[in-house]
Formats: C-alpha cells, sequence, structure tokens
C-alpha cells in the first residue's frame, strides 16, 4: 500500500504504552496543554530516565508557546496531577501515573469556584478538591502541598541595627551625685555642655566628679565650683580653674582698707576735699 509510511530506525520515534495513549484520548486538556505533556513525555518517559529539570524556554521553543503561559499551563498539570515536581518551582519534573490523574474538573455552582468536582478514572465516586490540594511532589507520594510550600516567598534579610548606647542625662548625673549638687545646677551644666555639643558620658561626670574632690579638699564646695563653670562658659572642668579663678576674684576687691583716697586732693574748710 503506497499511502503507508513505514518507521525508519535511524530517524528515530517515540515509544508510548496504550496506557498513556487511553488516558491522554481521555483526559480534557487544552492544546496546550496536551502539547506539553507529550513534549515531558518525550523527554523523560521516551528515554526512561524519570523526572529531570526541563526549562519553560525549552518546552516554549520546541511548542512555540509563550514561556509564560507554558509555565501556567505546567500549573494547572500539576493540579490536576498530570505531571510533578521534585524539589520546589524550579525542580525536577516528570508525568504521573495516569491512575493519578484527574480527568474531568467540572466547576460546582454552590461553593467557590476556586474549588472543583474531581472524577478519577476507573473510579465512579467524585471527591472535591481545592487547586492548592492537588499541588505535590513525588518523593513524598500523594503528599499535598501548599502553594506557599512549594515556591514560599523569601523574607528579606536586614542587617542588624547598631545598638544604641544609653542615654547619659539629667536622671544618671542625680543618680550618681556624691557632692549633693542642687538638681537646677546640674541641669544647668548639662545645657550648658549640649550647646557646646560636648557629650557627656559615665566617663566624663566621673573625671568631674574627681575634680570636684579636688575643690573640697581646698574648701570649695562643689556648687561654687560648678556655678564658676557656669560663669565663665567653660566646656570642660578642672579644679585649678576654679582656684586660679577664685584667687584672681579675691585678689583683685582686697587692700580698699589700705589706699589713701585722699592722696592729691586739697581739703576745703568744711573738711571735704576737692581736686
Amino acid at each position: 500500500m503506497p499511502n503507508i509510511v513505514a518507521l525508519h530506525n535511524p530517524r528515530g520515534f517515540t515509544r508510548m504504552d496504550n496506557q498513556m495513549m487511553d488516558a491522554l484520548m481521555s483526559i480534557d486538556l487544552s492544546a496546550r496543554e496536551l502539547k506539553i505533556v507529550l513534549y515531558v513525555a518525550k523527554a523523560t518517559l521516551n528515554f526512561n530516565t524519570g523526572a529531570h529539570r526541563i526549562p519553560a524556554v525549552d518546552i516554549a521553543k520546541a511548542t512555540h508557546i509563550h514561556p509564560d503561559t507554558v509555565s501556567k499551563a505546567i500549573s494547572g498539570l500539576l493540579r490536576r496531577r498530570v505531571l510533578y515536581r521534585e524539589g520546589g518551582a524550579r525542580g525536577d519534573i516528570g508525568v504521573c501515573d495516569p491512575k493519578e490523574w484527574i480527568f474531568v474538573v467540572e466547576p460546582k455552582q454552590t461553593i467557590s469556584s476556586d474549588s472543583a468536582q474531581v472524577v478519577r478514572i476507573g473510579s465512579a465516586a467524585s471527591q472535591t478538591k481545592t487547586d492548592d490540594s492537588l499541588l505535590y511532589s513525588k518523593k513524598e507520594p500523594l503528599l499535598t502541598l501548599s502553594s506557599k510550600e512549594i515556591n514560599p516567598p523569601q523574607e528579606p534579610i536586614e542587617p542588624p541595627k547598631p545598638d544604641r548606647k544609653t542615654p547619659f542625662g539629667l536622671a544618671q548625673l542625680l543618680a550618681d551625685n556624691p557632692h549633693h549638687i542642687p538638681e537646677q545646677l546640674l541641669a544647668d551644666w548639662l545645657s550648658q555642655r549640649k550647646a557646646r555639643r560636648a557629650a557627656v558620658t559615665a566617663t566624663v561626670w566621673s573625671a568631674v566628679n574627681a575634680e570636684l574632690a579636688k575643690c573640697a579638699e581646698a574648701g570649695i564646695t562643689a556648687s561654687d565650683a560648678i556655678t564658676e563653670a557656669l560663669t565663665a562658659g567653660w566646656q570642660g572642668f578642672k579644679a585649678s580653674w576654679v582656684l586660679k579663678r577664685l584667687n584672681e576674684s579675691r585678689s583683685s576687691h582686697t587692700g580698699f582698707d589700705d589706699r589713701d583716697y585722699t592722696a592729691g586732693l586739697i581739703q576745703r574748710e568744711d573738711g571735704s576735699y576737692a581736686i
């Protein structure tokens, strides 16, 4: 018969058992889905290799279907258990045994459109399954996985925030106040430091207390010493600065009794003095 084309082994041919052919003729698939199943079957069952990684781009080139459409069609075939994946969204892909296929999917009118009526081959009983429950992996047979578990979203990793130093303010000054400086005086001193952008830390305050102790040994109270520092507008604080300032102030206000305020003046008859 001239219209019969003989198979030539050099060209190769795709083997497929009768059960797979019967299942493909029975299942209700779109043209795109059928083409994708045939491609996966040829790439796996034909070579007895089982599941392996098949990029959507390769399927798109062979079937002339856009890669995005290929990915959506594969998701539908996974939900109907025609195909299966191993290792997540980018794992190996293969064709399920036709006994596991969901051949007819009819939306129910009384429930959400996300659910469907499921009919299996060889069984008259129907069972309702949601789309997410039909995605599964062959590593654990018939294990249902949610879409989030198949391709979980990756949370962005934020760098750890540096630990902030404990603020050192008026409360800390009052808590460590061995010389009993009044609160208002401490607040004024703290404000002056901030105005000069000089940080107040535990180390700085400890050094100030040490200098105040020296002032106390010289007979100067801590309140007087801090007052002098405020008056002078010092950013730092040293006991020697306070002693020098007080000594200069005292020397400029002494010797008034020893001065002769009538020198160079002419005494009048009434006892007063004139130039």
